[in-house]
């Protein structure tokens, strides 16, 4: 690129001008001033070289005016002032004949940019060049644009393997002042990792050496492209080589070289590391110094490791004296534990806590291997309290509801795990843009802390309407509207209305979370319906009634509340004329009672994905008997769901990025009585849409007495139904966001007549993985599994709406 006029430096410019002025033939008084460095007085100022900017601005750019008196300070910061606004390759002041009183301003403008041409480009968007270093047409030249386009196209080309990209701009003059600018880019070889090879590595292999880089060499799998990037290459050298040799013992290791070998005719490349691993240290002695709040073994167990395998793993440790000195020491997990040690302090409130490590290196003697003595030096300080929570961003929703979830109360010891947990509970409200920013912790004066939550409101209501086809019910319709926030006050309310030729049938509910702003929840339901939804095809039954619920937290606890319900309504049963099985549908109409009481405790860090926590519940259902109506039985049900994060792609610990959780979820159910009346207050299973789920299997094609095809001969509709049901999902989950999941799962269950027939020996079983996604029409998912256990094993694809398993 012909390099434009290189500007003068503002100061020389500056000092030149004023010197001038001083040996010039003025007056006395004048010269004397400016010999003394006074400010001199501009009469007018006189614009040169300028063609497309008017005078007037570029002297009110220059920042000097006629009549002012002005300073050495005053021209270099003129100066400056024209070169930065980047319209001008240069500019020179200076004084007209021998009047110091009459500024000149001689400036070149810079050309205008009219067309800027990218060639050679293969593996990068020119537009994307464009937009992102704003090398654009109409501007003037920006020598800074072309640096950065030049930077920008290297390292999306590094990206893609292409390391050694060579570019050379060019600048052909047009008339009227205007240019075009041109980058010739010669994209070269694109480089493939053909072989990694280590030389002086002597306790770890080559397989531990690669496994840990970024940078891998090509295979035969499609992910395993031996793409080259200079970048990552660095950050193996620098950081993943070293933290892989420290966390075996080897303190004084390092990368002597790197070499890089290229076959010009393929790209194929071998790159040879050699390495100084250095002796390895094992661990002499390690003293917890200055703690007062945890014992010295708690804090040491978080480093020391313990024999004891799977006892250990699920917390039967022995006691801290049993372990052996002279392990290795592994300086990452070192490191590691200190930060584990330092969040400890910060849930006991100890935000100031510290924790400087002191590591002795004593050298080996003979054949005596080197050792380390480490020594944590605790600094606890004192404790933060909470001052203020204080709550920004919800224009609709009521702070009370937002605080209905917050657990760092003022006055309290601060708790990074409280915090932690009421982000997350704000969070799974719904309510607001996901994810949160994480709260702010603004530490006072006094060492107390105040503690900002900051939300986005979003949309909540949805109206759902569709169509279906199947079920039992032929083709139907639905539509209906829910509202989880009703008033900003978290009171959720919803309208559904189910038709088609089998098919009519409404449901309303309303759910106050606080009723007059207390712990205490109510849940009113009414509805009407006329269905066939359970997979039965020998008759309908219709449905009117209502159930109430009440919720009341259980003394001392956040997590636990206890819940009591009353519902009432009367069945009709509906046998159609042309079928033979009478069993199911053909019973007289019953009016139920029903009274409930229930126990629920949940944990979990999201309704729907959750990666964290758990949820048990059991509920206990009395029908009939002293409270009236027809039948007389009970009904137990309960469930219990935990889950586990087992790792992260991106995010902080806070949220984002993408989150993986092991999880598991028992259910069971038995009736005890006599519930023939109310025959669908029975347990089946298979499917996902009705009943108990089972993937792999048809609707209702799992029975006590065995697997049996949906609407298959061979056995009647109420043998279908058992009085006891067991069933258990392990789930692998992949959370991409809180709208998005996907995993693999393992199911198995069984329904059985009675419940002294239970035998998890003859569980059904089905394994497959699947997806799902919340929409506005409320959250729909797709399951694909394989059934096991049915007559002909195989897979089948399962459609859910709703929250699902």
């Amino acid at each position: 690129m012909s390099s434009p006029r290189v500007p003068r430096k503002a100061t020389a410019l500056a000092a030149a001008f004023f010197g001038v002025m001083a040996a010039s033939a003025v007056v006395g008084p004048v010269a004397a001033q400016q010999q003394a460095g006074a400010p001199v007085r501009v009469d007018s100022i006189a614009v040169e070289g300028n063609e497309r900017i008017q005078a007037s601005s570029i002297v009110g750019l220059f920042g000097v005016q006629p009549g002012q008196s002005i300073t050495f300070r005053d021209i270099q910061r003129g100066l400056k002032q024209l070169l930065n606004s980047g319209q001008f390759s240069d500019a020179i002041v200076r004084a007209r004949g021998n009047d110091p009183t009459i500024l000149v301003l001689q400036v070149q403008e810079q050309p205008i940019v009219r067309r800027v041409s990218i060639t050679g480009l293969d593996n990068v968007s020119v537009r994307e060049v464009r937009d992102t270093t704003g090398l654009n047409t109409g501007f003037p030249l920006s020598r800074q644009s072309v640096l950065d386009a030049k930077a920008f196209i290297r390292s999306e080309l590094a990206g893609e393997g292409i390391p050694f990209a060579e570019i050379d701009d060019r600048i052909v003059e047009l008339d009227g002042n205007e240019i075009e600018l041109i980058l010739d880019v010669s994209e070269g070889q694109r480089i493939t990792v053909a072989q990694l090879e280590f030389v002086g590595n002597q306790s770890l292999s080559r397989g531990d050496l690669a496994s840990a880089m970024n940078v891998k060499s090509e295979g035969f799998w499609w992910f395993r492209s031996g793409s080259y990037d200079q970048l990552e290459l660095a950050v193996d050298l620098e950081e993943s080589l070293p933290r892989l040799y420290r966390s075996r013992g080897y303190l004084d290791f390092e990368v002597v070289r790197d070499t890089m070998v290229i076959d010009p005719n393929t790209g194929k490349a071998r790159i040879e590391i050699a390495v100084d691993e250095g002796e390895q240290y094992r661990l002499g002695t390690f003293e917890v110094q200055g703690n007062t709040v945890f014992e010295d073994d708690a804090l040491k167990g978080l480093f020391l490791r313990e024999e004891g395998g799977l006892l250990q793993s699920l917390g039967l440790r022995g006691r801290q004296d049993d372990v052996r000195t002279g392990q290795i020491f592994d300086g990452e997990a070192f490191n590691e534990a200190i930060q584990i040690v330092l969040e400890r302090y910060r849930n006991r409130g100890y935000l100031y806590a510290q924790v400087n490590p002191v590591v002795d290196v004593v050298p080996g003697e003979g054949d005596a291997p080197p050792v380390v003595n480490a020594t944590w030096e605790v600094i606890e300080g004192t404790p933060a309290i909470v001052n203020r929570v204080s709550i920004s961003g919800n224009e609709y929703t009521y702070d009370w509801v937002i605080r209905n979830q917050i657990f760092v109360v003022p006055g309290d010891v601060y708790s990074q795990d409280f915090l932690l947990r009421s982000y997350q509970n704000i969070s799974a409200l719904g309510f607001f843009e996901a994810p949160m920013p994480f709260p702010d912790i603004t530490p006072l004066e006094n060492g107390d802390v105040d503690v900002t939550f900051h939300v986005v409101e979003k949309q909540t209501g949805s109206i759902n309407f569709g169509t279906s086809v199947g079920g039992g019910v032929g083709l139907s319709g639905f539509i209906g509207y829910e509202q989880p926030n009703l008033f900003g006050q978290a009171k959720a309310g919803s309208l559904r209305w189910d038709f088609g030729r089998f098919l009519n049938s409404f449901e309303m509910t309303y759910t106050d979370p606080a009723l007059f702003q207390s712990r205490i929840s109510g849940t009113l339901s009414l509805f009407n319906s006329r269905d066939r939804f359970f997979q039965f095809s020998s008759g309908r039954r219709r449905r009117i009634g209502a159930n109430l619920r009440i919720g009341l937290p259980w003394r001392g606890s956040q997590y636990t509340r206890v819940f009591f319900g009353y519902g009432i309504s009367r069945t009709k049963y509906e046998l159609f004329s042309d079928v033979d099985d009478t069993s199911l549908f053909g019973r007289p109409p019953g009016v139920q009672s029903q009274l409930s009481v229930g126990v629920t405790r949940a944990t979990l860090d999201h309704p729907l994905f959750p990666t964290l926590g758990s949820r048990q519940n059991i509920n206990v259902e009395q029908n009939g008997g002293v409270l009236g109506g027809d039948g007389n039985f009970t009904r137990v049900l309960g469930d219990g769901t935990w889950w586990v994060p087992v790792g992260r792609l991106g995010g902080e610990e806070s949220g984002g990025g993408i989150r993986f959780a092991l999880g598991l979820t028992l259910r069971g159910g038995a009736v005890f009585g006599d519930a023939g009346a109310f025959p669908f207050e029975r347990f089946w299973m298979g499917g996902v849409q009705f009943g108990q789920n089972l993937r792999g299997y048809d609707e209702t094609s799992i029975t006590p007495f065995g697997y049996f095809p949906e609407r298959s001969g061979g056995i009647s509709d109420i043998d279908r139904l058992g009085d006891a049901f067991f069933s258990l999902t392990a789930e692998y989950a992949v959370r991409l966001s809180d709208q998005i999941g996907m995993g693999f799962f393992y199911d198995a269950g069984a329904v059985w007549q009675d419940p002294r027939d239970f035998d998890p020996s003859s569980l059904f079983r089905g394994a497959g993985f699947g997806a799902q996604i919340v929409t506005p029409f409320g959250p729909i998912g797709l399951d694909y599994a394989y059934g096991f256990d049915k007559l002909e094993p195989g897979w089948q694809l399962h459609f859910r709406m709703g929250p699902g398993f």
